[in-house]
Parts: C-alpha cells; structure tokens; sequence
C-alpha cells in the first residue's frame, strides 16, 4: 500500500475530527486541540490524498507528550501507524528532546500499544479513570468501555532519548 505522511495542513480539519471520532467517540475531537501552539501534527494520506491517519507530538520544555495517533480501520495493520510512530520519535530526536511520555487506552481486546516497546518505550505507571473528566468535559462516550464517563485505564509509557 502506498501512502505519504505530511506535516498537518487545515484543509484536513473536518476530515482529521471525523476519524478520531470514528475510533474513540463521537466528541472525542473536541478535547484534541491540533492548532495549540507547541504541537506538532502529521497526516497520513493514501494515493489519492485522502486522510488515512492522524498524529500529535506536544513539546512540554524538553520533553515530548505523544497525544494522539489515529489510523482508519480500513488501513491498519499495514505500517502506516508504525510510519506516523516514527516520525513523532523523529521529531523529538530532531528536537533533542529529553524523553518522550505515552497515554496508552488499554484496551483487553488489544495488546500493548502497537510499537512502543520495540522503539524503546517502557510502562512507568498505571493510572485509573484517566479519561473520566474529559469525557464529561467533551460529553464522549467512550467506544471501549461504552461510559460516560470513561473509566478505561491509561498505561503511561516513557523512552528516554539522547
């Protein structure tokens, strides 16, 4: 499958809401600000430049939050999530970043976040209800424990870089 990764451009707004609501919620959106000052944000398109995926990379000081990664369902498992992975490490190495911090949505019917652990990534603690607030802040329902509020658990992974 060929697809290109570009940095954000918003011509894709409405396209980029409609996929990270399609996988974590009708509203979910709302709580992603991609326009803030100090993220980064990348696009992944197929060949006929539609949006197929989605990226952030946050800059706190010298350390990187990576907030959101979105693949259409109709094209994961074949590297593009990977792809938009690494180009988020790529950049906070180009950024000489210290470390780069990971939310994880643990879901039983998957397995650990797809790349992390193969890049580096190590889970440094375990948060409960981590979504619950923002859920009813953004009124999301939450597509894999089906609450509002959510009460999914985050795992938080870190990778130290340099």
């Amino acid at each position: 499958m060929n697809f290109k990764i570009i940095p954000y451009s918003k011509k894709f707004s409405d396209s980029i809401n409609r996929l990270i609501d399609s996988c974590f919620g009708v509203g979910y959106s709302l709580s992603v600000n991609f326009n803030q000052e100090g993220k980064l944000a990348w696009c992944a398109l197929n060949e006929v430049n539609e949006l197929i995926g989605f990226t952030l990379l946050k800059v706190e000081d010298t350390r990187g939050v990576f907030e959101l990664i979105v693949v259409d369902k109709s094209y994961r498992g074949l590297g593009l999530g990977t792809a938009l992975f690494e180009q988020r490490i790529k950049h906070a190495r180009y950024m000489s970043l210290d470390n780069i911090v990971l939310y994880h949505w643990f879901r039983p019917s998957s397995q650990e976040p797809f790349c992390a652990l193969k890049f580096g990534f190590y889970a440094s603690q375990i948060k409960m209800n981590h979504w619950t607030d923002q859920s009813l802040a953004f009124g999301y329902t939450c597509l894999e424990c089906k609450r509002q509020p959510c009460i999914c658990i985050c795992i938080v992974y870190e990778m130290q870089l340099g």
